[in-house]
C-alpha cells in the first residue's frame, strides 16, 4: 500500500496504516460527508492517507479501476461504536507498570474512575524498568493484588502469558468495539487475546527540528548521508545521537533501525532472529556481521556521543533536551521525559528516518504496540472485575485522548481526539511504511541482553569479530545452562 503524503492534507489526522495494515477492513458503509470535506466515494488524491483514528475514518484508497476515493475504513474489529467503561464493584487493587513519567496523569484518570465507582481503589506500583524486565513476573506471580498490569511486547509478555497469569479479554465488547484492530496482535497468544496494548508508539529516533533548521542540515535518507551528516553535526558542535550506552533498554531501541532494513524480507528477518534465539546460529553469522560493522562505521563517524557506553538515560535526555545533542535515538515515547527536562521543546520534535542501507529502503520507521494491559488470573474474581472495569475506561476516547494528549504518546483506540502538537506533529508517521519493532522478536531476554550487549561493546571500540565471537559463546553457555 503507498502512503505518500502531500501539504493539502497536512492537517488531517493519519489512520493507522502499516505493515499490518491488511487487517484493516475497508468498508463501504453510511452516508457521504459535506462536499468541503473528505466525503465517501468522492476521488482523493493520496493513498492511504486517513481522516483519523475515528470509528467512521475515511481512507484514501484505489478501487477496483484504479481510482483513489475516500472509503470507510473499520479500524476496530466490529463496525459497530464504542461503548462506554463498566462499572467496578467495590474493592482495591493495584496496577503495576514501569511507566514513572506516566504516575500524574494516570493519577488524574483513577481519580476520574474511583469518582465514577464510589468504594473502589486503585493503587500504582510502579517501578524502573530494567527491574521490571527482571523481577515483575515473579513479584506479580505471588501478589493477588495485582490485579491490573502493563507488560512489554515481546519476551516480558509471552512469560506472563506461558505462566497462564492473563485472563482472555476477547470476549470483551471494547476489546471489538473501542481497540484499533491491528493494534491488538501484540497482545494475543495461544489464540487468545490476553492484553491490551495501549499505545501505538514509534521507535524512530526523535530529533530537534529547530536545529535541523538552524543548521539548514538536510535528513539523511540512507547511510552514507547518514554518516557524513554525524561528522558534520559533530564538526559544528552537536552530540549527533544522544545515545544511551550505558542503559541497555534505550541503548537498545536503536537496533530496531538498524534491522528494518537488514533481511530481504519480514519473513527472513523473523528466521534470522529465532536461529540466533534458539542456538541454531551464533552473531558471527555474516548478516549480523555486516549490521554490527555498520554501528562500527557509525562509532568511527562520531554519531555517538564521547564515552558512549557510559552515558545513562538520564544523560542523553538532558543532552537532546538542552539541544546539546541533535538526535535521541529512542522513540516517540521519549517526547514527554524531553519535555519534563524543558517544556521549550514542545513543537520542535520529529521522527528521523534512520536508514542505515544505501539501497532502496524497504521500511523507513518502526512502530509498536505496547504497554500491553492485562487482568492477573490470579487474582480474586472481585477484583479482576475491577481491573477489567478499569482496562474498559482505559479505552474509551475521551479518556485515552486524556492520557495521550498528557504523555505525548499515540495509544491503540478509537475516537481519541489528539491535541498535544507533537502528536500531531508525528501522526504522520501513522501512515508510513513502518515495521512491527523486530527487537521484540527475541523471546529469550537473557539472548537479547548478550545481543545488545556486544553491540554496545562495539560502540564502545572493542573489534567486532573478536566481540561477535566471544559474546556468542556467552549465548551458547545461556542456552545451554
Amino acid at each position: 500500500m503507498k502512503t505518500k503524503r502531500i501539504a493539502s492534507f497536512g492537517a488531517l489526522r493519519l489512520g493507522v496504516i502499516s505493515t499490518l495494515a491488511l487487517a484493516l477492513v475497508i468498508t463501504p458503509l453510511g452516508v457521504g460527508m459535506a462536499a468541503s470535506t473528505p466525503s465517501f466515494g468522492k476521488s482523493c488524491p493520496t493513498e492511504g492517507t486517513s481522516t483519523g483514528t475515528s470509528s467512521k475514518s475515511l481512507q484514501c484508497t484505489k478501487n477496483s479501476s484504479g481510482k483513489l476515493t475516500w472509503v470507510y475504513v473499520r479500524l476496530g474489529s466490529s463496525t459497530l461504536s464504542p461503548v462506554p467503561a463498566l462499572s467496578a464493584p467495590d474493592g482495591t487493587i493495584e496496577f503495576w507498570h514501569w511507566r514513572a513519567e506516566d504516575k500524574i496523569v494516570l493519577q488524574s484518570i483513577i481519580d476520574k474512575f474511583e469518582a465514577a465507582n464510589p468504594g473502589t481503589y486503585i493503587n500504582q506500583v510502579i517501578m524502573p524498568s530494567g527491574d521490571y524486565t527482571n523481577t515483575a513476573y515473579a513479584k506479580i506471580r505471588t501478589n493477588p493484588k495485582a490485579a491490573i498490569f502493563a507488560t512489554f511486547r515481546g519476551s516480558q509478555f509471552a512469560q506472563f502469558a506461558k505462566g497462564d497469569m492473563m485472563t482472555d479479554l476477547n470476549s470483551q465488547r471494547y476489546t471489538k468495539r473501542n481497540v484499533v484492530a491491528n493494534g491488538l496482535v501484540a497482545g494475543q497468544y495461544g489464540g487468545k487475546q490476553l492484553g491490551i496494548p495501549y499505545q501505538y508508539l514509534f521507535n524512530n529516533p526523535v530529533y530537534n527540528t529547530a536545529i535541523f533548521a538552524k543548521e539548514k542540515w538536510a535528513l539523511p535518507t540512507n547511510l552514507t548521508t547518514l554518516l557524513s551528516w554525524c561528522k558534520t553535526a559533530k564538526a559544528a558542535g552537536y552530540t549527533p545521537l544522544a545515545w544511551s550506552g550505558g542503559f541497555r533498554p534505550n541503548a537498545g531501541q536503536i537496533l530496531n533501525s538498524m534491522l528494518m532494513n537488514s533481511a530481504p524480507d519480514y519473513a527472513t528477518l523473523q528466521n534470522r532472529i529465532e536461529a540466533i534465539d534458539t542456538g541454531s546460529a551464533d552473531l558471527t553469522s555474516p548478516w549480523f556481521t555486516d549490521m554490527a560493522n555498520k554501528y562500527k562505521k557509525m562509532a568511527d563517524a562520531g554519531c555517538f556521543p564521547e564515552n558512549a557506553t557510559g552515558v545513562t538515560d538520564a544523560a542523553a535526555l538532558n543532552l537532546f533536551a538542552t539541544g546539546k545533542a541533535a538526535v535521541l535515538p529512542t522513540g516517540s515515547f521519549s517526547m514527554g521525559a524531553v519535555k519534563a527536562i524543558n517544556p521549550d521543546m514542545s513543537g520542535k520534535m520529529n521522527l528521523f528516518s534512520l536508514i542505515t542501507t544505501d539501497d532502496k529502503p524497504q521500511y523507513v520507521g518502526i512502530h509498536n504496540n505496547t504497554f500491553i494491559l492485562s487482568v492477573n488470573k490470579n487474582a480474586t474474581r472481585t477484583n479482576q472485575k475491577i481491573a477489567n472495569a478499569f482496562i474498559s475506561y482505559l479505552v474509551t476516547g475521551s479518556i485515552a485522548g486524556i492520557y495521550a494528549n498528557a504523555t505525548s504518546q499515540h495509544v491503540n483506540v478509537l475516537d481519541v481526539n489528539y491535541t498535544n502538537v507533537d502528536l500531531l506533529n508525528t501522526s504522520a508517521w501513522q501512515a508510513k511504511k513502518t515495521l512491527l519493532a523486530p527487537r521484540f522478536l527475541w523471546l529469550n531476554q537473557g539472548v537479547r541482553d548478550l545481543v545488545e550487549d556486544a553491540l554496545i561493546a562495539i560502540v564502545g571500540g572493542k573489534p567486532v569479530d573478536a566481540t561477535l565471537a566471544d559474546f556468542s559463546k556467552q549465548i551458547k553457555q545461556k542456552l545451554s545452562a
